[in-house]
C-alpha cells in the first residue's frame, strides 16, 4: 500500500506526533466456525456470600446479573458458604442467600464451616458428614428443597470425599471455563481476564470438535467458574460477559442472541448433564487458582 507523502511527513518531523501515526490496519480475519451449533453459558459463582456492609460484591454481582447490557435477568449457580464467620453465617450473608433465591438464582454447597473456606480432603470423615447435613439443610430452609451440586473449596476431592457427596445427594460440578479470580486478599486487579478467557475457548473449541461437550436442547453449554467475593470481579463482571461472548466468537464458536442459560429450571437441567462423576484415577483435581 503506498501512502501519500504528505501523510508521513508531520510524522517524521514532529515530535510526538510518530505514536499517533500509523498504517491502516488489515482487516481482520473471520476465524474458522467450529460448531454452527451454538454455545451458550452457565455463569457459576464460589466463596459467597460476602458479609461486607459496604460495597457488598455479592450485592453488585447480583444487581449486574440483573441488568446489563448483554442480557437481562442471567441466572446463576452459587457455591455458598452458608455458616461463614464473615459471609454466610452473618445477618448480611443470611439476607444475601435469601435475595439470591428470591430472584431466581440456584444455591448449591461449597461448604458449611464457621471456620469458612476449608478443604474438604482434610476434614475427619465424622466431620465431613456433619458438614454435608448442616449445609444441606441450611439452603433447604431458604430454598424449600435439597441442595443438587457441590464444588469443593480449592477444587480439592478423592474417591472419599465424592463417595460422602453422592452419599449426601449431591454431584459434583466443575467447569470449562476460568478467570483465575479466587485470590482476595492484596492486589484483586485481573488484567489477564481476557487472555484467560480466550485460552480456555480455545480449549473447549477444541473439546467441541472432539465431540467431548455434551449438546442440551440444541445447544453447547459451557461452564464458567468466578468468585462473588472479590470486588474486581464484580466491578468489572459487565466487562467479562462481553469478553466470553467476543472471544467465543474468535474462537470459532456460534454465540445466540441470548448466551446466558435461564431461567432457573434450565440451569438445574444443564448442571445435571454437566455434572459428571469424574473418573477415581484423576480424582486428586488441583486447580491452584481456582
Amino acid at each position: 500500500m503506498r501512502i501519500p507523502l504528505l501523510r508521513l511527513v508531520p510524522c517524521l518531523l514532529l515530535p510526538g506526533w510518530f505514536a499517533a501515526c500509523s498504517l491502516p490496519s488489515a482487516p481482520s480475519l473471520r476465524p474458522a466456525l467450529v460448531t454452527t451449533v451454538p454455545v451458550r453459558f452457565l455463569l457459576t459463582f464460589d466463596d459467597g456470600p460476602s458479609g461486607a456492609a459496604t460495597d457488598n460484591s455479592t450485592s453488585l454481582i447480583l444487581d449486574t446479573l440483573a441488568r446489563n447490557r448483554w442480557q437481562n435477568d442471567i441466572k446463576a449457580i452459587f457455591f455458598v458458604q452458608t455458616r461463614n464467620h464473615n459471609g454466610g453465617g452473618t445477618d448480611i450473608g443470611r439476607q444475601l442467600l435469601e435475595r439470591m433465591q428470591r430472584e431466581g438464582h440456584l444455591l448449591a454447597l461449597h461448604t458449611a464451616l464457621w471456620r469458612g473456606h476449608v478443604d474438604h480432603t482434610y476434614l475427619p470423615l465424622a466431620e465431613l458428614d456433619r458438614m454435608l447435613e448442616d449445609g444441606a439443610e441450611d439452603i433447604r430452609r431458604i430454598s424449600g428443597a435439597a441442595p443438587r451440586f457441590i464444588r469443593p473449596p480449592y477444587w480439592h476431592y478423592n474417591a472419599t470425599t465424592l463417595a460422602r457427596y453422592e452419599a449426601h445427594g449431591f454431584r459434583l460440578l466443575l467447569d470449562d471455563i476460568t478467570i483465575r479470580d479466587g485470590k482476595v486478599r492484596g492486589i484483586t486487579a485481573n488484567p489477564r481476564a481476557r487472555g484467560r478467557i480466550r485460552a480456555e475457548l480455545n480449549k473447549v473449541a477444541q473439546r467441541i470438535q472432539d465431540a467431548a461437550i455434551p449438546q442440551v436442547s440444541g445447544y453447547i453449554p459451557l461452564v464458567m467458574t468466578m468468585h462473588d467475593t472479590n470486588p474486581t470481579t464484580a466491578r468489572d463482571l459487565e466487562n467479562y460477559l462481553g469478553m466470553l461472548i467476543e472471544e467465543a466468537q474468535q474462537a470459532g464458536l456460534t454465540v445466540p442472541l441470548q448466551p446466558f442459560i435461564a431461567p432457573v429450571a434450565e440451569v438445574i437441567r444443564v448442571a445435571s448433564v454437566r455434572a459428571q462423576r469424574p473418573v477415581l484415577e484423576q480424582a486428586m483435581h488441583v486447580l491452584a487458582y481456582r
